[in-house]
């Protein structure tokens, strides 16, 4: 069955036209990578195909021990951010990338906000990184934040 886009722990790749799209964007640091990839190639009039007899167990959060969750969950968040404004200013352009992330910005920003002022501090954290990605993306610094572990 023909697919816009697949994730990438289950791809299979037919290097001749992966090739062709030029591989995966070495910006993305994680998220959107396989995301951005399918599109090249569907821009490229190329096909994506899912097999859906085929099934993958994908255990994910699973490449790290409990004692690194907070760090991994703060690069999460970070990264996904990033990431998400990145794919679209690629894609779509400055401005209509802004406009995606504006309400996840003011979310992260309200949500930092009011976490603060209920003395939460790891959620406050967590909502600090989200606003730290996109802002870190929109001023177009690469994607530089690698957990403290």
């Amino acid at each position: 069955m023909l697919v816009k886009n697949v994730k990438g722990f289950a791809m299979f790749l037919n290097m001749p036209e992966f090739r062709d799209v030029g591989f995966f964007d070495e910006s993305f640091f994680i998220y959107f990578e396989e995301i951005d990839l399918c599109k090249r190639l569907i821009d490229c009039h190329k096909k994506i195909y899912l097999v859906p007899n085929i099934k993958i167990n994908h255990v994910g959060a699973r490449s790290h021990t409990k004692t690194i969750d907070k760090a991994m969950e703060l690069s999460r968040n970070w990264h996904w951010m990033w990431s998400t404004f990145y794919y679209h200013k690629k894609h779509k352009g400055f401005f209509i990338s802004f406009l995606i992330v504006l309400p996840k910005l003011g979310s992260a920003i309200f949500k930092g906000i009011l976490y603060a002022l209920l003395l939460n501090r790891e959620k406050k954290e967590i909502y600090y990184h989200r606003y730290s990605g996109l802002i870190n993306a929109i001023m177009g610094k690469s994607s530089w934040y690698r957990p403290k572990v």
